[in-house]
């Protein structure tokens, strides 16, 4: 199996499981799946046997080789994912442990009863 596709199809399990998991953890854990499937997708878009070199060029004549030199668009894309999925992680995390201080629970439906006034269970 191409490692991108594996990539595309870690994406969309991960993506059901926060669309479908009522535990915020769980909720969490597949948004970081998501991260990291979607940094394995930028990484595997920038595979190419034919340019194994990175795009420094001190040769002149490879300026006229284009194909022998690697884009290097996926990686800074790449990088960037890398720093957002950190940031992301982070505020999330210091959201649930907020809300799981406040409400006293990990469960989505049980927090969203509490937080509307409902009964405490």
């Amino acid at each position: 199996m191409d490692i991108s596709l594996f990539a595309i199809i870690l994406f969309f399990i991960s993506f059901f499981g926060v669309l479908f998991s009522n535990n915020i953890i769980k909720s969490i854990i597949s948004v970081l799946i998501m991260q990291t499937a979607t940094v394995l997708f930028w990484l595997t878009l920038n595979v190419n046997d034919a340019a194994p070199e990175a795009p420094i060029i001190y040769d002149p004549a490879l300026l006229n080789d284009i194909q022998s030199i690697a884009d290097p668009v996926p990686q800074s894309a790449t990088i960037t994912a890398i720093i957002i999925g950190f940031a992301v992680s982070a505020i999330v995390i210091t959201m649930f442990n907020a809300m799981c201080r406040q409400y006293g629970t990990a469960d989505w439906e049980t927090m969203e009863r509490l937080a509307t006034g409902g009964a405490k269970v």
